[in-house]
């Protein structure tokens, strides 16, 4: 008897324990799926719409890949311009935005955007972001007053997030399935630190960023990103979202479409200028210590050159004045560059073949040039510089189809109902070409869209 006992308080110990931290079921009437910035924004819009809000983020804190954006935002004809008397009018918005993405994008999602893009500007401004037009030449381009835009924008995000009693943030929680049922969303399956439970949901917004950290899926969509550097993203950008989307027949649209840098190092995207500066300039050689392309090309088709070579990768080489630039000595740094005082010797040091490389110098320096480049500079003084390089996925073009009320579209056309989605998972807004900037507006405009949509 008495081992009967203690066999049925063993089973009443373990199913206890099993209570608290397995299964369970959470209701709500709004559930955001991934806490950057659309999912923070849309999950804002809700709560402020008097629902109440869950939201799931898989990573430790919220911020997503908007929480290391650089760059600032891109938007239109804002109280900021008319502030400062410098004009980016909506028509340059719009035209810029179709134009860099090589007229691919859906108009009406772009319009949206340029349309919504002042009032998206007014509505972060009343939460305590203070951006600037960044200057007459780059009038589309609102930055902080000061200090990093990324964190600051996540930032003003999540104190007002914090201050909404009827939003809840689970972070450590990662989403793995949508629940559907009789043709609808109706919640997700998620596992966070009490284990695996279901959330049900009257709506939902997906707003997991873009797959930017998985190579095995860019390569399935695009070949050429199969060896992609993946270090000028998040380590939460895998897909998930696109992966639960298409378990409920949810339409993809532009997935073939990347953002690539061409000679990113461990956080700095624009080091083109390392190559392309029309005073003190390097140039690029692929293995066999050749040049084989253009250095002034966009960063998009420079970045397609390099992943053609045979290892996917090339090496830049710059001379002294180069390295004694702000931009020369921060990549040499970075790139764990190597220097010596003659072409020859750098080439050793790299496993260039050196007779090859010195040729390839000289021809340079004497102004031959096969790839049509219109400025060519001169490496000259020594010490001379060499950094490997590899271009790395910046930002995912393509995802989930939406219409003009962020609601997700399947392959047969039709809305699915009580879905939603905002930010880098959805595909159509800039087709094969992002304007800087324009992501995190996207963010804004379209993770309003969506929360107010789902909270109706």
């Amino acid at each position: 008897m008495k081992s009967i006992k203690l066999f049925l308080i063993a089973v009443l110990a373990v199913s206890l324990a099993a209570c608290s931290t397995g299964p369970k079921l959470t209701k709500t009437d709004v559930l955001i799926i991934g806490g950057g910035g659309a999912g923070l924004v849309a999950a804002i819009t809700a709560a402020e719409a008097g629902k109440n809000v869950i939201l799931v983020e898989k990573m430790s804190a919220v911020g997503g890949n908007t929480i290391i954006s650089a760059t600032g935002m891109t938007a239109s004809d804002t109280y900021l311009h008319l502030e400062s008397g410098i004009s980016f009018t909506k028509e340059d918005h719009f035209k810029r935005t179709m134009e860099t993405g090589k007229n691919l994008a859906n108009p009406e999602l772009v319009q949206i955007l340029v349309d919504e893009s002042a009032s998206a500007v007014q509505w972060l401004s009343d939460l305590g972001l203070k951006l600037k037009v960044r200057s007459e030449k780059d009038a589309f381009w609102l930055v902080p007053v000061e200090g990093h835009y990324g964190s600051q924008l996540v930032g003003v995000l999540l104190n007002k997030a914090n201050q909404l009693k009827n939003l809840e943030i689970r972070t450590k929680t990662k989403a793995l399935e949508f629940v559907y049922e009789n043709g609808a969303v109706t919640g997700a399956k998620v596992e966070g630190p009490e284990g695996a439970y279901a959330i049900q949901a009257k709506a939902l917004v997906l707003a997991t960023g873009g797959m930017n950290n998985n190579p095995e899926m860019m390569a399935f969509y695009n070949a050429k990103y199969k060896d992609i550097n993946t270090e000028m993203t998040t380590p939460s950008a895998t897909g998930d979202g696109i992966t639960m989307a298409l378990a409920v027949n949810a339409n993809l649209v532009d997935m073939e479409y990347m953002q690539v840098r061409p000679l990113s190092l461990n956080g700095d995207w624009y080091n083109e200028r390392i190559v392309n500066s029309e005073d003190v300039s390097g140039i690029i050689v692929n293995q066999q210590a050749q040049r084989f392309v253009d250095e002034t090309l966009a960063p998009k088709a420079l970045a397609s050159e390099i992943l053609k070579t045979a290892e996917h990768s090339a090496y830049v080489i710059f001379d002294n004045r180069v390295l004694n630039t702000p931009d020369g000595k921060k990549y040499f740094e970075k790139g764990k560059g190597v220097q010596a005082d003659t072409i020859e010797g750098l080439a050793a040091l790299i496993g260039l073949d050196p007779t090859v490389l010195a040729k390839t110098v000289e021809e340079y320096n004497n102004g031959i040039d096969p790839f049509g480049r219109k400025v060519l500079g001169s490496l000259i003084e020594a010490p001379y510089q060499a950094v490997v390089t590899k271009p790395s996925n910046h930002y995912s073009m393509g995802g989930v189809e939406i219409n003009a009320n962020a609601q997700v579209i399947d392959r047969d056309g039709n809305v699915i109902k009580g879905l939603f989605a905002a930010g880098e998972v959805i595909g159509g807004l800039y087709g094969d070409g992002r304007v800087a900037g324009n992501n995190t507006l996207d963010d804004v405009v379209y993770g309003k869209i969506a929360g107010a949509n789902a909270a109706k």
